[in-house]
């Protein structure tokens, strides 16, 4: 029945999208019918339109980004499914390539996407990345949907940069309010200092000393392989300031190993740590030594969700079964962002960076999916975001991530603890 319900909701919603100015006619299709059929268009009838997919499967977001490779391969499956069951002569094939988390690396995937003739990208997924290929894009009318992309100063009009996320000065809030609710007034934050960490942690301060509170920023560099030297020094930064917690701003592998040598400092280990969505899904945190110290002093953090959505129950089931884990961050946005670059190829009627720029708002804004309604602003971004807060706790003998509560328009509200 429930599976029923997803399918049924999925179906309407995109009847909604292909019934707002888009006539079957235009694309070789089965006339104007909106009721989804089985029934295939001749193969040779069938265009093929390649998406480039860039990827952090290795560097600093490797753990989610392999994760997040399973997601892709999902999404495609399940839009050319959708392509099918409307009798529409598209099949979308995804071009993936690794970015490794770096910047550079993601204009060169761009551009060698643009070499292919490929007019849309999903990723990069850091707004590091985003902000070194926006030039490029920009000039050669590349449509880019970033799954992950946060940096407010990044929230820009009339570009070719699309964000299928809230802008981290919508988290900052959250977390500030979460950090603040936990009854904590002075604190570190140790952040990345790159685009999405700086941007984040100025954006906390402000919003965690609106509160009340007190936050000194301290940057760490990234790309390194190991933290232990910069731990140290934080280390003697929280003691002299007299803080009560460390705000993290990470990705998954420098935030892990930062917190596998705080776990042994005799200051870092006693203080309370919170944390935005940078680190969530990261693997190494559910490793038993690293976990239970998290468990013990309560670790929190925040993440942009959709709440009570079952579209999401729906595809987190089937990720679990295909893969053995739970979705991590941004999997869902991820998803999305597949599926919105298909149909808004499908509105434009022709596969033009300039008429899928343009097409991209309005399908968003008819589209309901497992990240939940992807409408989006002036600026090319997710307008209304929730937060998860989420914990590692150990459930049925083994840790995991755990959301323990959600931030909502301003209201903080806890469903376990």
């Amino acid at each position: 029945m429930k599976n029923d319900l997803v399918k049924l909701v999925s179906f309407l919603i995109i009847g909604l999208i292909i019934g707002i100015g888009i006539g079957y006619a235009a694309f070789g299709g089965a006339g104007g019918a909106t009721t989804p059929t089985t029934t295939t268009a001749p193969q040779e009838q069938v265009k093929t339109i390649k998406i480039g997919v860039t990827l952090p499967l290795t560097g600093e977001l490797s753990s989610v980004g392999k994760l997040w490779e399973k997601v892709v391969y999902m999404a495609f499956d399940d839009l050319n499914e959708q392509m099918k069951a409307y009798h529409l002569n598209y099949r979308f094939e995804p071009v993936v390539l690794d970015d490794g988390t770096n910047a550079d690396k993601a204009l060169q995937n761009v551009q060698t996407f643009a070499q292919q003739g490929i007019k849309v990208v999903i990723g990069p997924a850091a707004s590091s990345q985003v902000k070194t290929v926006k030039s490029y894009a920009d000039a050669n009318k590349i449509v880019i949907i970033s799954p992950s992309s946060t940096a407010p100063t990044l929230a820009i009009p009339n570009d070719y940069i699309f964000r299928n996320t809230g802008s981290d000065a919508l988290q900052a809030k959250a977390l500030a309010a979460l950090v603040n609710h936990e009854g904590i007034k002075k604190v570190v934050v140790f952040y990345r200092d790159d685009e999405y960490g700086k941007a984040f942690a100025e954006f906390f301060k402000k919003e965690f000393e609106a509160l009340g509170g007190q936050a000194s920023l301290v940057a760490y560099a990234t790309g390194l392989s190991d933290y232990k030297a910069e731990v140290t020094s934080l280390s003697s930064k929280v003691s002299s300031e007299g803080a009560e917690a460390v705000v993290l701003i990470s990705f998954d592998t420098d935030g892990a190993n930062i917190l596998s040598h705080a776990k042994n400092d005799p200051v870092l280990s006693k203080v309370r740590w919170f944390s935005g969505e940078g680190i969530h899904g990261a693997a190494e945190l559910l490793t038993p030594e690293l976990a239970q110290w998290l468990e013990e002093i309560r670790f929190m953090g925040t993440r942009p969700v959709f709440v009570a959505n079952p579209l999401y129950e729906d595809f987190a089931k089937k990720f679990k079964e295909k893969t053995g884990s739970d979705p991590p961050v941004f999997s869902e946005k991820l998803y999305d962002a597949i599926i919105l670059a298909g149909w808004a190829v499908v509105r434009a009627g022709k596969y033009d960076g300039e008429l899928i720029k343009n097409a991209l708002p309005e399908v968003a804004k008819h589209y309901y999916g497992v990240s939940g309604w992807c409408i989006l602003d002036e600026n090319g971004d997710r307008m209304f975001q929730d937060y998860a807060i989420w914990t590692i706790k150990q459930v049925g003998g083994e840790y995991r991530y755990v959301d323990i509560g959600s931030y909502s328009q301003g209201t903080i509200t806890f469903t376990q603890e």
